[in-house]
Order: C-alpha cells, then sequence, then structure tokens
C-alpha cells in the first residue's frame, strides 16, 4: 500500500529492499531489479558477524533463501558489495544515475504519468465517439 502511495504522489523512483523479491513473485511488479551480489564465503561471514550466529545457523538462514547467483542471472543490474561499505556507496550512486534516464515508452506506460495519459486519452475517445452518434 505504501509503494501505491508513493507511486501517486508521482515518485519517480522508489527502492524497494525485498531480500525475498523472486521468491513471493514481486520480481514481476519491479523494474529495473537490482541484485546487490557477494561472493558466498563473504556472505556467510558477514552475516554471523551482524547476527552473532554460528556457521551452521548462518547456513542454514542463507540455504533458506534463493542464492545469490541464482539472482544475479535474473537481475537487471548487479551491483558487487565485495568491498568496502564506500565501495557499496559509491556502486549505489552509480545505479541510481543509470536508473534516473529516460523512461522506455513501456515503463512510461506503466508509470503513474503515463497511466494518467492513457485515462484522459481513453476518455476523450468515449466522449467524442459518444458525441457523435
Amino acid at each position: 500500500m505504501e509503494v501505491f502511495k508513493l507511486w501517486m504522489r508521482g515518485c519517480k523512483i522508489i527502492v524497494l529492499d525485498v531480500p525475498l523479491l523472486f521468491e513471493v513473485k514481486m520480481d514481476k511488479w519491479t523494474k529495473p531489479i537490482i541484485v546487490v551480489w557477494v561472493d558466498p564465503e563473504t556472505q556467510l561471514r558477514r552475516l554471523m558477524t551482524r547476527d552473532g550466529t554460528t556457521v551452521e545457523e548462518a547456513k542454514s538462514r542463507i540455504n533458506s533463501q534463493m542464492s545469490l547467483n541464482l539472482k544475479r542471472t535474473k537481475a537487471d543490474i548487479v551491483i558487487d558489495n565485495s568491498g568496502s561499505p564506500e565501495d557499496l556507496n559509491r556502486l549505489f550512486k552509480e545505479v541510481l544515475v543509470r536508473v534516473r534516464k529516460p523512461l522506455t515508452w513501456t515503463e512510461f506506460g506503466l508509470s503513474r504519468d503515463g497511466a494518467i495519459v492513457a485515462f484522459v486519452s481513453i476518455l476523450f475517445g468515449v466522449i467524442v465517439c459518444w458525441k457523435s452518434l
């Protein structure tokens, strides 16, 4: 519901952080899909450090999700998170520049502005046809 509100307000870019994006089939509703990828060893080490878990607990959690390597193949854009937090921030800013490029016609059609243009066009067509009867 929050995403819809942002869309109605005319937000041009809405960033969603959805770890289970593919598993819950939300990938059909988002564009572009950006995956933040890291190698499995670093992923395991970082998860254990962040959550204070054992190797077994961390592996279990990682294995309960689709692998990052598979998610990487489904992504439109991949950000390599193998470096420092500063590297990640720099790469995210670069991706943000790419995402802000002008929309294709399909993307425009799915935007709020495109929906308004379509609605007004259909309404105009209906009025013109109705008046000509």
